[in-house]
Formats: C-alpha cells, sequence, structure tokens
C-alpha cells in the first residue's frame, strides 16, 4: 500500500498532531512490544475483513502485533489462524502460524520473538491448550505479554466495548475506582465480567506499563492513533494526591507541567492564590486546581501531558473533581484542543469568541454571574 494513501487513511481516523504522537511513540519502542491482539472465534468468522485491513495498514507502517486466537475458544484454533493467514498472505503481508504449547513454555516465546524480528505477524493458536481452563490460558498471555513487555493488549470485541446496562460504553475503567462498581451482579453481562476478572488479574500480575482495551475491530486504529481512543481502555488506575489547597504539592513540577501543558508561561503570582483542592499525579503528568469564589468553586487548571491523555488519566483526574464537586464552572479557549471533551463533560456552555465558559450543577440564577466572573479574571499566562 502506498505510503501517502496511508496516511491519508490515518488522518481519516484521527488528527495528524494524534497520529505522529503515537507513531513516534510505537517506533521507539522495542518492536516486540508493541501490542497483542486478542480475536476470538466469532471475530475471525464475521469481521475478518477489517481485522485483515488493519493489520496490513500496521504492517505496511512498521508495527507488529501478535494476534492470538483461542483464548477464549481453543478449539479449532489453528484453523481460524490459518483462515487469518490466507487472508494476510494473499495481500502480501507477511505472517507465520505459532503453535503455541499449553503453558507458553520458552519456545513458544522464541518463536514469536523470532518471527517479529523477520518482519512478520505471529498468529498464535493456542489450539494445544484446548483442555486447559479459561485461567491457564490467560497465565499463558500474562507470560507473553511479560517476556514481550507488550504496552497493549486489545481484546477486538463484537461490541463497542464494554456495556454496562442501556448506557455508553465507558471510555477507561480504573482498576483502583471502577472495578467493584462493573462486577456487581447485573451490571455486565457474563461474558464480559469474566473478561473483566481476567484483564484485573492480568494487570496487577504485571511488572510493566501495560493497559488493555476493549474494541470493535472497526475502531481499532482509532484506539491505537487517537488521544481518546475507542472502546473501553482498562487500566490500573494512578495514583493521584488530593492536596488541600498547595499544602503538599511541589508548585514547581506543577509550573513545569502547566508549562508543558499549554505552551506558554505561567504567572509568578499563580501559585500565591488561594485554593480549594489540588490533585496531582504522583508522577506529576497531570493535574487539576479548583479556586473558591463567590459564586461556585471554579477550576482554574486541568492538565494533563499529551502522553498521558491517551492512557486515560485526564478521566480519572476529572472523576474525581466531579465526585468532590458536583457543582462548578471553569473556562477554556475555543481553539484548545480540550474544549471539545469539556463540551461533552459539561451541563451546559456559553461561546463567546475569547472564551468559552462551561458549568456542572449550577442552578440556572448562577449561570450568569459565573460566567461574568469566569470573564474578569486575567489571563494566568505571560504573553
Amino acid at each position: 500500500m502506498e505510503p501517502e494513501i496511508i496516511q491519508r487513511f490515518l488522518e481519516s481516523v484521527g488528527n495528524k498532531a494524534d497520529i505522529d504522537l503515537y507513531l513516534k511513540l510505537f517506533r521507539s519502542q522495542r518492536k516486540e512490544s508493541f501490542a497483542v491482539l486478542v480475536a476470538g472465534a466469532q471475530i475471525v468468522k464475521t469481521a475478518l475483513d477489517p481485522v485483515h485491513f488493519d493489520l496490513r495498514i500496521l504492517a505496511d507502517l512498521g508495527l507488529i502485533p501478535v494476534v492470538m486466537l483461542g483464548l477464549f475458544e481453543p478449539k479449532d484454533a489453528g484453523a481460524q489462524a490459518q483462515r487469518v493467514a490466507d487472508w494476510l498472505t494473499e495481500d502480501k503481508v507477511h505472517c507465520a502460524i505459532v503453535h503455541a504449547d499449553p503453558d507458553m513454555g520458552a519456545p513458544t516465546i522464541e518463536a514469536i520473538q523470532t518471527t517479529i524480528a523477520c518482519g512478520a505477524i505471529p498468529l498464535v493458536s493456542l489450539e494445544a491448550a484446548a483442555a486447559q481452563q479459561v485461567d491457564a490460558r490467560f497465565r499463558s498471555l500474562g507470560k507473553l505479554t511479560q517476556a514481550l513487555e507488550t504496552r497493549k493488549v486489545v481484546f477486538l470485541s463484537r461490541r463497542a466495548g464494554l456495556v454496562v446496562g442501556s448506557d455508553k460504553p465507558p471510555s477507561v475503567v480504573s482498576l483502583a475506582t471502577d472495578v467493584d462498581r462493573l462486577l456487581a451482579p447485573g451490571a455486565l453481562s457474563r461474558g464480559q465480567a469474566m473478561l473483566l476478572r481476567q484483564v484485573k488479574r492480568l494487570l496487577e500480575q504485571g511488572r510493566h506499563q501495560m493497559s488493555v482495551t476493549v474494541v470493535n475491530p472497526l475502531q481499532l486504529l482509532r484506539e491505537l492513533f487517537t488521544v481518546n481512543g475507542a472502546g473501553t481502555l482498562i487500566r490500573k488506575g494512578s495514583r493521584i494526591a488530593v492536596h488541600d489547597g498547595w499544602a503538599g504539592a511541589d508548585t514547581g513540577r506543577l509550573r513545569a507541567l502547566f508549562t508543558n501543558s499549554f505552551g506558554r508561561t505561567i504567572r509568578d503570582d499563580f501559585f500565591d492564590r488561594t485554593i480549594v483542592r489540588t490533585y496531582v499525579e504522583e508522577s506529576y503528568r497531570g493535574a487539576a486546581v479548583v479556586e473558591p469564589t463567590p459564586v461556585a468553586p471554579y477550576l482554574s487548571k486541568f492538565a494533563v501531558e499529551r502522553m498521558a491523555q491517551g492512557e486515560g488519566l485526564g478521566g480519572e483526574i476529572w472523576s474525581l473533581v466531579t465526585r468532590e464537586f458536583p457543582t462548578f464552572y471553569w473556562r477554556s479557549r475555543p481553539e484548545n484542543p480540550i474544549t471539545a471533551w469539556y463540551t461533552k463533560n459539561c451541563d451546559g456552555l456559553v461561546r463567546l469568541p475569547q472564551w468559552h465558559v462551561f458549568w456542572r450543577g449550577l442552578a440556572p440564577e448562577a449561570i450568569a454571574p459565573a460566567v461574568a466572573h469566569a470573564l474578569s479574571l486575567p489571563s494566568d499566562f505571560i504573553g
């Protein structure tokens, strides 16, 4: 496939800045660490066309995922692998079937690593593990991801993600805050509840940074190459400290975060303000600052490093803020990339040429004073 065609297609999936960001990230990592894609029998049977197209795009970009078949239904996994191989071979995409031993031993892992080193996509069949329980097969997946230091595991699903009743699938699930609620009786289907339990164990036993996504094959590239992603991202969850005012927060590191996130130097007197609450991720990759005002709490700053945006860190911090402050307001410049996200997460907004002012939970009579106060505030940055 011609490079310009690939680039044009990717840009139809997301914006160029996101694509360039993730391509740079993926290409800077070990080739074998890119991703493991888990495809069930129904995906191979009914959705192989989009999967095959995505694998072709990834291979042309020099990104080699491991494709695992038979994790849930190991019977006939070899035949599934052969069907995928036939489609890929027809389009001259290099691949090789690896028949895994029941315990994902060293010879199997070495065969997968050798296949990737040769630039071919490993199609890993777990048919030999058909006599095992699903727990054992997930342990094999864990062994593989540890050996390869896999950064992302993607479960291809006929659904858009984890489906909670009639609600839209959650974009992010944190093991630290969301699992008990999702595993309550009736919250998820039996199959998805089982998957979440297994993923929880997989992430908790991992020794390196890794995320897991449940996504429909039609949205796979959007998941891989955009900050907002697609489907449901499942992650361990971050350690986010909550401070009263500035106490306990490293204002020097906050200054660097805000400057890098907004591309402008923050004013020195910003840290002299009276603050109600500061939320800070342990590595200072994200933070939020809430100020008191006569109208309601004001979200003065909300910043997440660009690389961390795709990991769901912003959603975790946002969740903490909204739980503690059911009523607050904030502003954002129209050209700020996060403005569209704010629009989806507010109760209302006013669009003005210089600022958009947003709110959550405000009583109707408080909206006008909140907007007026937000517009009256000076810029927090120099220049």
